[in-house]
């Protein structure tokens, strides 16, 4: 599904199911296993999926993820300290990764001497659950590190998400750790994966438009109507996880049997000229209207506000502090990576006066 249409209705389409059993994914004995353990709410339909979203609904509401502002702030400003002194830097290491990273562990209320260094944090989540080819190995440092985090949050109650969790687990309303083990997964991975393809592309197109840059700056266009526009050109995540037919049904006067597997192009959908004017043009003040970066229908995104609340004190904090900074290759030179789902660069080295940062 390519067109912005197609793609918005086939999201809300309850007949296409994001439970790989209806597409016979799991009769291989090899993989039954580990994916079994890894479900979460991405995998899940209703109405598991609603049962276990309505318990950490509340935590990721406008109101509660103002509470970590703050937080967030301090997690940005300390990236952007540990870059000073330094002319040659590489933005993608040095920011896009450890940022997301810091703040769903914060998030979560897991300090920062519990944690995985943050690339392999990235890797471990990126190689299991989006990449193909892992190994059981790497299912196991995976969970291993889940279930390290998980007892350390059962001695060390806080105010925090993973907290929620356990009190759930411990009420009953999570059917024990696999469960729990599975949201803190969910939550983990998709807190930080998608962030930081989001602000490698979007650092990269302001350093490349300036001038759509200074209109942020200056105030012409909000920052939140820049991200919006950063979120639609380049898409985060370009598609969806498979979705499963569970009846023969028509999409777009196509024939889809009952088990075909479906699968949803959101970079394609959000620049279809039939929904955007001159859609490979990057316009921080475009008007129209909304796209599908953070999905649609019952399986919306989980963090939306967390993650444009992020994104914007993030993209502010580090272009007003870094000052003048330029790339120090041809964007030409960019290598993207982590496709086909993802898409970010992998490095992004820049030049940058010391002098400049405050």
């Amino acid at each position: 599904m390519t067109s912005y249409a197609l793609a918005r209705a086939a999201l809300a389409d309850h007949r296409l199911s994001n439970d790989g059993r209806n597409g016979g994914e799991w009769l291989n004995p090899e993989v039954a296993d580990d994916a079994y353990r890894a479900r979460g709410l991405l995998n899940l339909d209703r109405p598991e999926h609603a049962r276990l979203r309505k318990l950490v609904n509340g935590a990721f509401s406008p109101q509660a993820v103002a509470r970590w502002t703050p937080m967030m702030e301090r997690i940005c400003h300390a990236a952007v300290d540990r870059l000073t002194g330094e002319t040659e830097i590489d933005l993608v290491s040095g920011f896009a990764l450890p940022v997301p990273v810091g703040i769903i562990h914060e998030v979560l209320g897991i300090p920062e001497d519990q944690r995985k260094d943050p690339t392999r944090c990235f890797e471990l989540f990126y190689r299991a659950g989006l990449a193909h080819g892992s190994g059981p190995e790497l299912y196991e440092e995976l969970f291993g590190y889940v279930d390290h985090l998980i007892a350390y949050k059962r001695a060390h109650r806080g105010d925090d998400v993973m907290s929620l969790l356990i009190t759930h687990t411990e009420n009953g309303d999570l059917a024990g750790d696999r469960e729990l083990r599975s949201m803190v997964l969910g939550i983990l991975g998709a807190g930080h994966v998608t962030t930081v393809q989001f602000f490698g592309c979007a650092i990269l197109r302001l350093l490349t438009h300036p001038e759509q840059r200074v209109r942020l700056e200056v105030g012409e266009v909000g920052w939140a109507q820049g991200v919006n526009e950063m979120m639609r050109i380049d898409s985060p995540i370009q598609a969806t996880v498979y979705r499963y037919a569970t009846e023969d049904l028509e999409l777009g006067e196509v024939q889809v049997r009952r088990g075909d597997a479906v699968l949803i192009s959101i970079a394609a959908a959000n620049r279809d000229p039939a929904r955007f004017t001159n859609p490979d043009d990057f316009v921080v003040g475009r008007q129209d209207g909304s796209n599908l970066a953070f999905g649609h229908g019952v399986h919306l995104c989980l963090g939306v506000h967390l993650a444009r609340i992020e994104a914007e004190l993030g993209l502010q904090i580090l272009f007003r502090r870094l000052g003048e900074i330029e790339l120090a290759i041809p964007a030409s030179e960019i290598v993207w990576a982590y496709g086909p789902m993802l898409r970010g660069p992998r490095r992004l080295p820049v030049s940058a006066s010391s002098a400049s940062r405050r």
